[in-house]
Parts: structure tokens; sequence; C-alpha cells
């Protein structure tokens, strides 16, 4: 069996050395890692991949990370479109894990601009009526703002740690998560320039939600237990919410109110109040991750990824009220602005379902193509956009019919 001896390297090149070699090998074959970091970071890092692993202590020094091989690849060196995001006048924005993003029209789907920005892109975010696209790079550990009219690059700000997952509040203030440095980086607007800061906010940050009034964010820390509230006007912390193992991604209440956080490591999901008080919490299912909350608050829905399922609670108490099947690795789950569709996708299928939000029922399993990830939504409600990285296409949905009806290559 292969060992891999990755002790000394960073997080970052880490987990692009385990991904290498698990896509190099054939379904069912098995390896271990060595590696002097404590595994919180990595764990996130593979979670994220797809890859399935478990991890025990070598020695005093060391981690063992064993790893099967299953018959999909893991993400991270997949080089295919894995993000997409919208505008309200129908633009859509797509970038590769490379170094290239892109502007299609909503509608015709024609592609209307590429262009060259740099060197492992990762991850979008636009304000809906914004003149800029923040995209983070985690290779060249920076934050770029591309501009949106021509796809040029306006700014490009430091950003350590690995970004993944910048998010821009309606101010204008841009911000990124470093889970392998463990930091938070904040872009604040100073005229045609920006202030830019990064503090130190916890081990494996990964995707953080903002306060309806867009001055806090909540920043989930894996490898701590615990998500930070940080003031986004001078980066001070203002609190460490214990809300369980391993907290990944977030979701806001329509009331702003109430945030939920899917605990990854420890298969549930908490609720607390936006002054930091744990209010509810609830098992969801092995590796609870992606997370998304109906408009109206009468839902809340949870992706668990290895079991392949859907779970979905009242988001007043965290009942739980079903569990459904998924395709193989839910990695993206959306709501449709009108509150009606539920978008799975699946990395590891060639399919995804669309559920109805207010019920769960399942609507329709659409094929789209190979890794399917994240998804974005035309103005009209009608249309759902889906960034397949392994068929490295995005597909146009009908959310009605459940029909694809393009599939747009760069």
């Amino acid at each position: 069996m292969d060992v891999l001896d990755l002790r000394g390297e960073p997080v970052p090149k880490i987990g692009l050395g385990i991904v290498r070699h698990y896509n190099g090998l054939e379904p069912g074959s098995q390896f271990d890692v060595l590696s002097d970091i404590y595994p919180t970071g990595l764990c996130m890092w593979l979670i994220e991949a797809g890859i399935l692993h478990e991890t025990a202590r070598d020695s005093d020094a060391c981690w063992r990370i064993s790893i099967t091989r299953s018959g999909s690849p893991g993400q991270g060196t997949i080089p295919g479109l894995h993000h997409v995001v919208a505008k309200a006048d129908g633009s859509i924005f797509t970038c590769e894990r490379g170094e290239r993003v892109a502007r299609v029209d909503g509608k015709s789907g024609k592609v209307e601009a590429v262009n060259s920005v740099g060197k492992k892109t990762s991850h979008l975010a636009v304000q809906p009526e914004g003149e800029h696209l923040y995209i983070s790079d985690f290779l060249d550990n920076s934050i770029i703002a591309v501009r949106t009219e021509d796809m040029t690059v306006a700014h490009r700000w430091p950003a350590p740690g690995g970004p993944q997952l910048p998010i821009v509040t309606e101010g204008g203030i841009v911000a990124v998560t470093g889970p392998g440095g463990g930091t938070l980086t904040i872009v604040r607007p100073n005229g045609g320039d920006a202030d830019v800061q990064t503090i130190k906010i916890g081990s494996c940050p990964h995707d953080p939600e903002v306060s309806a009034d867009g001055k806090i964010i909540y920043v989930p820390c894996a490898g701590d237990g615990v998500v930070a509230k940080v003031d986004l006007s001078n980066g001070q912390e203002l609190a460490r919410i214990p809300v369980g193992n391993g907290p990944s991604h977030m979701a806001r209440h329509p009331d702003g109110d109430r945030f939920y956080v899917a605990n990854s490591f420890s298969g549930d999901v908490t609720c607390f109040s936006e002054e930091g008080d744990v209010l509810a919490r609830a098992d969801s299912g092995p590796w609870a991750h992606a997370i998304s909350i109906t408009p109206d608050g009468q839902k809340l829905y949870v992706a668990n990824f290895y079991d392949n399922t859907l779970a979905i609670f009242n988001p007043d108490n965290l009942d739980r009220l079903a569990v459904l099947p998924t395709e193989a690795y839910p990695h993206g789950l959306d709501i449709s602005p009108d509150g009606r569709f539920v978008v799975v996708t699946g990395f590891s299928s060639e399919f995804l379902r669309i559920h109805d939000a207010a019920t769960g029922e399942e609507r329709h399993q659409t094929e789209v193509g190979g890794g399917s990830s994240h998804t974005a939504f035309l103005p009209d409600g009608k249309t759902a956009v889906v960034a397949c990285s392994v068929a490295d296409h995005l597909a146009f949905i009908d959310l009605e019919t459940g029909a694809c009806s393009r599939r747009v290559g760069l």
C-alpha cells in the first residue's frame, strides 16, 4: 500500500498532493498519508474534495490519514467550472479551478467574455447590482476584484491561508476565510482604494455568513468547534460561540435574528441567536455540510455528504421532518429566490435533484453532466444554472420541467 509522507508541508500543498494521488489510482485502491499537522483542516479539505477517509494518531508528532479511492474523482485538481453566481441583470459569472473567469448571457447562453486572472481560482461573490466580481485564488493567496463589464482585473489584494469562499455585503465590504492559515481577510472600500485587514480567526475557518445589517460576520471555525463573531468595521472579535464538532457552512434566518450552522464532523446542525446564545441542536446525518433556509423561514435543508441524504428541519425548533436520498456526494444545496425549488447537486453523479421547497417532495432527477457543484438562478426564477466541474460546462435547467435546455462550456 502506498504511503505519502507529507510531513512539513502546509495544508494547501498536502490537500492538493492527496487529491492528485487519489485521482491517479484505480477505484478500490488504498493509501495512507503521514502529516504532522492536526488533521482538522485536512479533513475539511478532503470533505470538500469528496474523499472518504479515517484519521489516527501515528505517533506524538504524526497523524496517519487512511484513504480508499472511490469510483469518482476528487475535487481540487479538476480544472473544470466549479462555481457560478448571477447578477440582477441576468448576467452569469463562472470560474474554473484554474486561471479563467467568464461572463455568460443568462438568456442566450452566449459566452460574452473570458479572461485569465489568477493561478487557482476557487469561488466567486458578486452584489446583485455590483460593478465588480470578487474571486478567491487559493494558490496566489489573493482576492481579485474583476470588472463585470469587461472582465478585466481592477484590484488584487493579499488574502493568506488559501482563500476559498468570499462574501460581499450590501455595503461593499468583502470578506474571505483562509482555511490553511486560520485567517479572515476583510476588504473595506475606501474611495478608489480599499483598507485590507487580515486577522487570525481560528482553526480551519470555512463558509461565513453576515448579519442582516451587514455589520457583523459569523465565521465557522471547524477545528475549534466554534463560530467566531466579528465586527466588520474593525476586525474585532466579539464572541466565540460553541456550536459543535466541525462547523462548516451557515445560513441566516430571513428574520435576521437566528443563524444555523452545519457541524460536519459531528453530523448535526446548531441554531444560535445573533447575540450568540445556542437555541437548539439536532442530528442531521454523516458529514452534514451544505445548508440553506427557505425565504419564508418555514423549512431548513441540510445536505449530508457521507450517506447521500437531504435532511429537512423545522427552523423554529430543529425538529427533523424528513430525510431524503440525494445523488452521490451532494456538494451544492441552493433554494430558488422565489422559495419554490430546492436544487441539490451530486458531484459524484451525472445527475442532480430538484425538490419542492415547501413540501420537500422530489420533483425531478435531471442529467446535467459530471461533477455538478454550485447553482445560480436567473432573475426570472424559472431557470437554474449549474456548474459541472468534471463535464466542464454550465447546465441550464428549467425548474418547472426539470429539463436541461443547454450546456455551455468556455
